[in-house]
């Protein structure tokens, strides 16, 4: 619908247009035919503007963008040669003073670690106690030794209690 209404108003406003140059004196042709020259080198020295104004732009930004990469590799160069002359002055590797800032961590763990001794300030807590089950209550200690008594899978839970169902006497 939208392109059949444009094309019907371009038509209509195409002969409207045509109606009303013949009816017009020359005179009035060539005035209007001189302001239609006149707009399009307008538009044709403006289009022409932009686009010196683009390419300026363009210029200035490709200068920019050369400036900083060149600040930038200066910068990496600088930190390179400050990395290679702290390197050199400590005689060292990176590795060795990596191993040997391991080394000094391992032995402040170590002094914190005798510092604290055996102390057991875990803080246990028995279920059976804190629900008022009338269960024995296990340690920390018998925790782990009656999860290694548990069977490995369901046919054991199964071969289990049929054992037990032959071990009773029939009714």
């Amino acid at each position: 619908m939208s392109k059949k209404g444009f094309l019907f108003g371009l038509a209509l406003g195409g002969a409207a247009i045509a109606t009303i140059a013949m009816k017009m004196d020359d005179d009035k042709k060539s005035e209007l035919k001189a302001k239609a020259q006149q707009g399009l080198a307008d538009f044709k020295d403006r289009a022409i503007d932009y686009a010196f104004y683009a390419n300026d732009a363009a210029a200035d930004f490709k200068e920019e963008a050369g400036k900083q990469f060149e600040d930038a590799k200066g910068k990496v160069a600088d930190f390179a040669d400050q990395y290679q002359a702290a390197k050199e002055a400590d005689g060292g590797s990176f590795s060795s003073s990596l191993d040997q800032a391991t080394d000094s961590l391992r032995s402040e763990l170590a002094k914190v670690e005798d510092d604290q001794g055996d102390e057991d300030d875990d803080i246990l807590i028995d279920s059976a106690a804190a629900f008022g089950t009338d269960e024995a209550t296990t340690t920390a200690s018998e925790a782990p030794a009656q999860a290694d008594e548990q069977p490995a899978s369901a046919s054991d839970d199964q071969e289990s209690v049929a054992d037990q169902a032959d071990d009773q006497p029939a009714k």
